[in-house]
């Protein structure tokens, strides 16, 4: 078990209708839930949020990943984490593309990248929905701050959402869907260790 997966244990998802789709093998991308849905919200109460936001001391410059996400793990990362080659699909109502990546072409397990290109207050949004989250566990990745945060609580089906953020502006965002291993342990720790590969990826 890695170091991130102990820390990871802890965690929380934000799962919406759109974990249920990828569960059943969706072609679309799971949308980010929560940033674009309360968007007004997030941005009216931002600044008072901002006082708890942490913020991020070495930015990385995402450009790249928002239109090549499946960029964001390595060819040897994969095989680390067990995945295949990744195939990017658009967000419904969201701007940015996102990477899927399966254990297998047959398997339901997968892992869901995305760049929120639509968001530029980076945690802040994801910290002013805080009080409408059933789970809220900031956390650190490689040095940069991040929380799990969800409005409903799927670890224990194998569901984990991560917000990661990479600057000041922006966040990353990584679902991992564990039909095979259905466990907290497993989603969450692999939702860090592949935020943790792809901070690798971009320098940090």
């Amino acid at each position: 078990m890695s170091r991130r997966t102990a820390r990871a244990f802890s965690a929380l998802t934000l799962v919406t209708a759109a974990s249920v789709l990828t569960a059943c093998g969706d072609d679309s991308a799971a949308n980010p839930p929560g940033l674009a849905d309360q968007k007004d919200t997030a941005t009216s109460s931002a600044a008072g949020a901002g006082a708890d936001v942490p913020t991020v001391s070495n930015p990385l410059d995402v450009t790249s990943l928002a239109s090549d996400p499946c960029a964001a793990l390595s060819s040897a990362q994969l095989t680390q984490f067990g995945l295949g080659d990744g195939e990017t699909q658009s967000n419904a109502g969201h701007a940015g593309k996102a990477c899927r990546w399966k254990r297998t072409e047959e398997s339901l397990d997968s892992v869901d990248f995305t760049v929120v290109t639509e968001n530029t207050d980076g945690l802040a949004s994801v910290y002013a929905s805080k009080d409408g989250s059933a789970y809220f566990e900031p956390t650190e990745i490689a040095g940069y701050p991040a929380v799990y945060t969800g409005l409903t609580d799927s670890r224990d089906s194998g569901t984990c959402d991560l917000w990661v953020g990479v600057s000041d502006q922006q966040v990353v965002y990584i679902m991992t869907n564990l039909v095979s291993a259905e466990s907290a342990e497993a989603s969450c720790g692999l939702a860090a260790d592949v935020a943790e590969a792809a901070i690798t990826t971009l320098g940090g």
